[in-house]
């Protein structure tokens, strides 16, 4: 099993009701693991009201990725072009339904640690459309680290 260090570059657009968001964007460092079709990203993120260390784990495996954030308000989603995805958010003002359908998923790594993640998704709070969310997340070796 292969494994570097990779100098990542999160890019996050938001969009609703025909307005959209400012990118959020973020670059640090991650591990990129695994081989030939089954991968896993490993990164950390501050959270930006709390400024809590998260980390995220992005696995790609078969057409699916897969998102596990840890930390106090952790959630796990999958995305799986053309299925919906349920789960319960916790929030610090409590927990509710949310929903995501990925409309575009698509990744791919180079041997050499090269690679990108793609993703387009609605997502809706409690059963109510909220927002469509492009995430893109693109990596590579970093030859200093």
């Amino acid at each position: 099993m292969k494994r570097k260090k990779v100098l990542l570059t999160v890019t996050g657009i938001t969009s609703d009701f025909g307005e959209t968001d400012d990118a959020m964007r973020l670059v640090t460092m991650g591990t990129l693991t695994g081989e030939k079709d089954s991968w896993k990203l490993r990164y950390e993120e501050n959270q930006s009201d709390t400024k809590e260390k998260r980390r995220v784990t992005m696995t790609m495996d078969g057409g699916v990725v897969t998102m596990a954030r840890d930390g106090s308000w952790g959630t796990n989603m999958v995305f799986r072009q053309g299925r919906r995805f349920e789960t319960s958010y916790t929030t610090p003002f409590g927990s509710f339904g949310m929903g995501i359908f990925p409309t575009q998923v698509n990744y791919k790594v180079e041997d050499s640690g090269d690679g990108e993640i793609a993703l387009r998704y609605q997502l809706d709070i409690q059963g109510q459309f909220t927002s469509v969310n492009d995430l893109k997340i693109s990596f590579s070796p970093n030859n200093r680290a």
